[in-house]
């Protein structure tokens, strides 16, 4: 259904109320608006840290702003200066803009139009930097343009106006998550805010495919992302708290309470984590790496011990520069998807089909097995080889508080389903000669790994397969790390292969693995 038609009954429903703007509250939610001095000192201190970490005090800031820099970093760390406003910070600010937005490509005729470069030199031509940095600079532009001065605000307005043209020009798909919900917004804020009809209709036309593709599936296509689910929230944050258009706001507000209550159907509060699969994931373990939907729950919760993200910078800690963002535009969350983020409400199998183009099956099929201390999910119909998916994944508590796992890798080899009880492995690649099979616990020694039953700290998996093992072997874990996109650096991987011969029917079952928590 069309968000149109949807629309006109909320509309209706508000004409009925005589106060619309409490009727287009929703009393189910959690809302909450930041300022710097409202910031509990957990808070402020992610902000601080991140501010540190791209301008170290002592330092002078022709010296942060170096020619390999992320602009797109800068760009948050001007909304960061501006946010916090002490001592220096506005003027510091002012001169970060004024670097920024010299490094926009403007030509009209080139691929590259309306993006700004990645870094000053070593520039990526990252297409998607029209969006990034055209909706930070978005809401540095709403938030503080009163306080700005002319020549930047004159600089903004330009930046965007390119931005949007590049974005018509490029034209990215609904399927295309992240990107094309900021794409929508970036076209739609541009059109009505400098008066361009075609950039206002091509934004809405936009918002209402990817409103209707969602609600044909209950589901995004870069589907289960702890990285790009936090990009996902703030691009309809972004709808719901700047859009200019009526529409998008509500389409927003819709689809952001109706993804948060995906996201925490997902999350195991026990275990601080996401099951797989991972359409996109950078890593295991969410306590060990920063990922951008653990630092929303980490600013929902406002608690240290129950955020999932480290304690310290660990890797890719250059995803905190998010929280500017998140910030600015305040959290919005359903009151029974926040209970779910700090208490586990019963173990759950889950179901969903994928509208994703990736190379396969135009629908992949997702199973997932979530209990009270521990997890696991599959992926079907994927064929495409890339290392940020993870086509199957077990999690579990150990006999400490650390998080074990196994991970069946994404080389497109394997279809995997589960079931409430156990995981199936099946050949999706009819060359494929050999299966690997990747184990992060603790304590652990080849000794463990029998054929039939490995015994893990806080868990046996019982093995069933007529496969031929040939190795079980420690692997080095920077070489996992480099060849797996498992950002977490786990201290120990054991790696199982096993052999699979040519002859092998694709209907039947590779490996079934039967998790029995200890």
């Amino acid at each position: 259904m069309s968000f149109k038609v949807l629309f006109l009954a909320g509309f209706l429903a508000l004409a009925c109320c005589s106060s619309p703007a409490y009727c287009m509250a929703d009393p189910g939610a959690i809302s909450r608006k930041y300022t710097y001095e409202t910031l509990s000192p957990y808070q402020k201190s992610l902000l601080d840290d991140f501010i540190e970490d791209e301008f170290p005090k002592g330092t002078k800031l022709v010296d942060a702003l170096d020619d390999h820099t992320s602009l797109r970093n800068k760009t948050r760390l001007a909304q960061a200066l501006l946010f916090r406003n002490s001592q220096d910070d506005f003027e510091n600010a002012l001169n970060v803009l004024r670097w920024i937005l010299k490094y926009q490509h403007q030509d009209e005729k080139s691929r590259n139009y309306g993006i700004w470069r990645t870094s000053v030199v070593d520039d990526r031509l990252d297409q998607n930097w029209r969006e990034f940095i055209g909706c930070d600079l978005i809401i540095i532009y709403q938030n503080y343009k009163k306080k700005l001065p002319d020549d930047i605000l004159k600089g903004i307005e330009i930046g965007l106006t390119h931005a949007a043209k590049g974005a018509l020009k490029r034209n990215v798909g609904a399927d295309y998550t992240n990107i094309s919900i900021m794409s929508a917004f970036l076209m739609d804020f541009v059109g009505t805010e400098f008066k361009n009809g075609e950039l206002k209709k091509a934004g809405l036309k936009k918002a209402d495919d990817i409103f209707t593709l969602y609600n044909q599936h209950k589901t995004f296509s870069e589907y289960n992302s702890p990285t790009y689910y936090g990009v996902t929230l703030i691009a309809l944050a972004l709808w719901r708290e700047l859009a200019l258009s009526t529409e998008l706001r509500e389409m927003g507000k819709n689809l952001e309470s109706q993804f948060w209550n995906e996201i925490t159907i997902f999350y195991n509060p026990n275990l601080m984590n996401m099951p797989g699969p991972y359409f996109r994931g950078y890593g295991m373990d969410m306590r060990k790496y920063y990922s951008i939907t653990g630092l929303w729950i980490a600013i929902a919760l406002n608690n240290k011990n129950l955020s999932p993200i480290p304690f310290k910078q660990a890797p890719k800690y250059g995803e905190v520069s998010n929280i500017t963002a998140i910030f600015h535009l305040g959290l919005d969350i359903p009151k029974a998807s926040f209970a779910q983020l700090t208490k586990f409400t019963g173990p759950r199998f889950i179901s969903r089909s994928v509208p994703n183009y990736y190379k396969g099956d135009s629908i992949k099929h997702v199973t997932a097995m979530i209990a009270n201390d521990w997890m696991m999910g599959g992926l079907w119909g994927n064929r495409r080889a890339w290392n940020q998916i993870k086509t199957g994944t077990i999690h579990w508590k150990t006999n400490g508080s650390d998080i074990g796992w196994l991970l069946v890798p994404g080389d497109g080899n394997t279809n995997v389903k589960v079931t409430k009880t156990e995981m199936k492995i099946y050949l999706a690649n009819k060359d494929a000669t050999q299966i690997q099979l990747f184990v992060s616990g603790k304590d652990m020694s080849l000794k463990m790994f029998a054929d039939n039953k490995w015994t893990l700290s806080g868990m046996t998996l019982n093995m069933s397969t007529k496969l031929k093992r040939i190795k079980v072997e420690e692997m080095d874990s920077a070489i996992f790390q480099n060849e797996q996109a498992v950002s977490d650096s786990p201290s120990q991987i054991i790696k199982v292969t096993y052999e699979v011969p040519l002859s092998w029917d694709r209907a039947n079952e590779l490996i079934q693995i039967g998790p029995v928590k200890k």
